[in-house]
């Protein structure tokens, strides 16, 4: 856990409390982490020392505990919202592998007329032309099919781990 996640986990335990004494919390936490790191630590070594922000928060708000973990924070996305956004991903490469493959159809029309063309003309700065407008259909090809698979794949990954962040 990070510096910030377990501040904002923190805060929103204590947000019952008034709101100069969640300020001396939380700055006592700020603290924490402060000297921590003058120390060499990482975020995730003070963390650990420290404990849960559940914990930490139980000392202070003591019985108004109760209805401050009743609403306890979300996951910012779950399992549902993956999958919706696999099913997008999947509609989108739809659309993107036409274009893909038209990108390399130009490109291997391109390659045989500059093959052909280009001794005619004799030109090397037509020459120069032909290789860097073929390098680039072909580069915007691949990159449009990577990106779709890296999308792909990544929703697929959120949706088998219940939609749970890295």
């Amino acid at each position: 856990m990070k510096k910030v996640d377990f501040l904002n986990e923190l805060y929103h335990y204590i947000r019952t409390l008034p709101q100069d004494e969640r300020n001396e919390i939380l700055n006592d936490f700020r603290e924490h982490f402060r000297e921590g790191a003058l120390a060499g630590k990482t975020e995730e070594q003070i963390c650990a020392e420290l404990g849960s922000p559940y914990e930490c928060a139980r000392q202070y708000v003591g019985d108004d505990f109760g209805s401050a973990v009743k609403d306890a924070p979300k996951k910012k996305h779950n399992k549902a919202f993956w999958t919706l956004a696999f099913f997008w991903n999947v509609v989108q490469a739809f659309f993107s592998i036409p274009i893909t493959l038209g990108l390399f159809l130009t490109a291997a029309i391109m390659i045989v007329a500059y093959c052909f063309i280009v001794p005619a003309i004799g030109s090397i700065a037509f020459l120069v032309f032909a290789i860097a407008s073929v390098s680039t259909v072909l580069c915007l090809g691949i990159i449009t099919l990577l990106w779709t698979i890296i999308q792909i794949k990544e929703c697929v990954n959120r949706m088998n781990s219940g939609g749970n962040s890295k």
